[in-house]
């Protein structure tokens, strides 16, 4: 007997999944920065996921800044000493990438430009004044013109 039920096709059962699915592959499949992201010095490129922040034995370091790598008491002073106490980790140096974007509005003014004499005397290819008029009449009130031009003709009456 054949197996007909549209659901459990499994080709269907594998849409389905993959639908599912995609939106937590779209984090877990990123390509990575490499083993020595550059940190871009560009306010206006944002970064993202590492951020340049990483220290080594982040997660030690992590647990630590939660407070779980001691009980919770406020009298015992030499138990909560975090410098005791404190997870050993250095900060990865990155190296630095240099602005991709200029920002002129910083570099060049508006006001260092502003008394400039702006000097374009070459000889413009088209006149600019050519299409200025139009070259038919227009805004005209067709009704009144009608009125105007209307020659009232009397009918013109056989009596043969």
């Amino acid at each position: 007997m054949s197996f007909t039920r549209f659901h459990d096709d499994p080709c269907r059962v594998e849409k389905q999944v993959q639908e599912a699915t995609d939106t937590g592959r779209y984090m877990l499949n990123v390509p990575g920065n490499g083993s020595k992201p550059c940190f871009m010095e560009d306010p206006h490129i944002r970064m993202q996921k590492w951020g340049a922040n990483l220290q080594t034995n982040s997660i030690n370091l992590e647990s630590d800044l939660l407070g779980l790598t001691r009980k919770v008491t406020r009298d015992a002073e030499d138990v909560n000493d975090y410098r005791h106490n404190a997870v050993k980790s250095k900060r990865v140096e990155y190296p630095s990438i240099a602005p991709i974007t200029e920002q002129p509005r910083a570099t060049h003014p508006a006001w260092t430009v502003r008394d400039l004499e702006q000097t374009k005397w070459s000889i413009l290819p088209m006149d600019p004044q050519e299409n200025v008029n139009i070259p038919f009449k227009n805004n005209l009130s067709t009704r009144i013109l009608e009125k105007d031009y209307f020659i009232p003709v009397a009918p013109c009456i056989n009596n043969n």
